[in-house]
């Protein structure tokens, strides 16, 4: 298994902690995020890992990893920065954001799943969404499965909570003939009109947008569901929520940052 961790982007709403670091580097109790996701994925056999780079490139050098340059990396998204990677993917892929962090239970979710397409969703969304936006409607997406567990709609913007059955997290795995799927869908991007396309460019579509082009061409995308154990940086207002949530002994009901135990370091390896 090969795991390709997409840091290539600025993290501008994370400013001012990436003026002058990478997202990644952002730190939960000390301890860069990168280097806690390196550790889970290490703690569950999985020791082949790429990172997608691209703002302060020079900065992300953690031992035992490879590097992969999105030299476009302040006009393009996740997708580009995924398929920077293409040559590179073989035959069994797992891909993660790099702003998020996860205990391992939720990567055993992931790696269990036998199927070609599985996306981690998380079915306790709606308490942590509540501790981070006033209203959980302003961020939150559509995410519906049918009753075998396949997802059926994936991010677009949700207009009642009855449209949310779970949240996707970034984190998925690709094996087989998903791998083909992937590249297949890829390919045929923006041969048919969606509605996404009004508000971006092909060149920064999201990985939600790649997923649901896959739904719509008829494949099955599985949920690897689970309830809780994650954390998404993704503004100011997360790094606060944590650090508060840490000072007051209460951030083990979203995510346990002792469940892999990391040493801090200086930089990012």
């Amino acid at each position: 298994m090969r795991a390709i961790i997409l840091a290539a982007g600025r993290g501008s709403r994370l400013r001012p902690f990436t003026d002058n670091h990478p997202k990644c580097f952002t730190e939960l109790d000390g301890i860069p995020l990168l280097e806690r996701q390196i550790a889970t994925l290490r703690a569950a056999g999985v020791n082949d890992i790429w990172i997608v780079t691209g703002y302060r490139r020079e900065m992300i050098q953690p031992p035992g990893t490879r590097q992969c340059y999105n030299s476009r990396w302040a006009e393009t998204n996740m997708v580009e920065s995924l398929f920077c990677m293409a040559e590179n993917f073989g035959d069994d892929l797992l891909v993660s954001y790099s702003d998020i962090v996860y205990e391992p239970r939720v990567l055993d979710s992931l790696l269990s799943s036998s199927h070609p397409v599985a996306v981690v969703v998380d079915n306790n969304w709606r308490k942590y969404w509540e501790m981070r936006f006033n209203n959980p409607l302003s961020d939150a997406e559509t995410l519906k499965m049918d009753g075998a567990g396949r997802i059926i709609d994936i991010g677009n913007p949700a207009q009642s909570l009855d449209e949310i059955e779970a949240q996707y997290i970034g984190l998925m795995r690709f094996q087989g003939e998903g791998v083909k799927i992937l590249h297949n869908n890829y390919t045929n991007l923006g041969a048919k009109k969606r509605a996404w396309m009004s508000k971006r460019p092909i060149s920064q579509a999201y990985i939600t947008d790649l997923l649901m082009e896959m739904i719509l061409r008829g494949e099955s995308v599985w949920a690897a569901p689970v309830s809780g154990g994650w954390l998404e940086f993704d503004n100011v207002n997360d790094i606060e929520i944590v650090e508060a949530m840490l000072a007051e002994g209460s951030l083990a009901q979203f995510y346990d940052p002792k469940a892999i135990p990391v040493t801090p370091k200086s930089g990012g390896g």
